[in-house]
């Protein structure tokens, strides 16, 4: 295989999930020529990664929207004449471009995102040992994150907690004054710096945690989405709700808590053995209601499931977390 193109995703989480088909890939085809497809807001993160050669944007809502903005998309990729196409988001679009195609396996969608991608992998002999999503940062961004700390007057010592309490669907959410009372419980109990997260359309929920707080905390602003990896990298535990940032946690390295209601975590929970998912253990049932026919089919504007979660739950499970791994009692 000369040329092999990965047909990836749109969303960032799902664009780092299928990460994992990197290395396996690289290690199978040493000489090839490989390019991910990936939509434009999560182009960024591929960029450095010495295993992949090309990165092209698919923008289903800009230049490739409608049957015209495909069939251009489709004339393009024909013309690079690809030998391979790895197509881990079930395309139609990635059969129409005159190559060998690998595509997913109908139907048995409730397992983990990951294992179905690397399972396309597997049925043409490719071992896929120990994959896992991975995002690549350089030394730089890895300085300049260091350099963020500095500035902000924490050292290395001090117990490091990344926050991201938004998502980019309301039924996804815990409630705002929730993290801040965990935030603050935190920073009393273990003596934690907390950086607070959020995406380019949540800085009011950004503030309003941070207003709710009684503790002193760090409010992160960058829209980088690479600045955002570095910055979580540094972290000892990440939590927040079913983003991708929660995923972008897991790909750097970082232990996660996740907390899920409205949506399916064997799905799409953070891959891997060190990270936690805590739910409330209510069954209304419609949850989890995404992916389905209908999600949020309650109109309700927010889950119940979810809503259900308690501070203290999610607080034993960070101290357990710390207690096992660096001493902290």
């Amino acid at each position: 295989m000369k040329k092999i193109l990965v047909f990836s995703f749109s969303f960032i989480g799902d664009a780092v999930l299928s990460t994992a088909v990197i290395q396996p890939l690289r290690a199978h085809f040493r000489d090839s020529h490989i390019t991910f497809l990936v939509g434009p807001r999560a182009f960024d993160l591929f960029a450095t990664d010495p295993n992949i050669d090309a990165t092209l944007v698919y923008d289903n809502r800009g230049e490739h929207a409608g049957w015209k903005g495909r069939l251009c998309l489709i004339k393009t990729l024909w013309h690079d004449k690809f030998d391979l196409v790895v197509n881990l988001r079930d395309s139609l679009t990635a059969r129409c471009i005159g190559a060998e195609h690998w595509g997913m396996l109908p139907g048995d969608s409730d397992r983990h995102a990951v294992t179905r991608y690397l399972e396309v992998l597997q049925r043409h002999s490719v071992d896929t040992t120990d994959a896992h999503p991975h995002l690549q940062l350089t030394e730089a961004e890895n300085t300049d994150a260091h350099q963020f700390l500095i500035q902000a007057d924490l050292t290395p010592e001090r117990l490091l907690v990344g926050i991201h309490p938004g998502g980019n669907w309301e039924y996804k959410l815990w409630n705002a004054k929730n993290y801040a009372y965990l935030a603050s419980a935190l920073a009393k109990k273990l003596d934690a710096a907390i950086l607070l997260f959020a995406g380019p359309n949540e800085r009011d929920l950004q503030n309003k945690v941070a207003e709710m707080m009684d503790s002193p905390l760090i409010l992160v602003k960058t829209d980088d989405l690479r600045q955002l990896a570095a910055l979580i990298s540094m972290c000892d535990v990440y939590i927040g709700n079913d983003t991708g940032p929660m995923h972008i946690a897991a790909a750097v390295g970082t232990p996660v808590v996740a907390l899920f209601g409205s949506t399916n975590h064997i799905r799409s929970g953070p891959y891997g053995d060190k990270h936690s998912v805590v739910q409330s253990g209510i069954n209304l049932g419609c949850n989890p209601c995404h992916p389905g026919r209908y999600p949020g089919g309650c109109g309700a504007g927010s889950c119940e499931v979810i809503a259900r979660i308690t501070v203290e739950q999610v607080l034993e499970t960070i101290e357990c977390y710390i207690s096992s791994t660096a001493g902290y009692q």
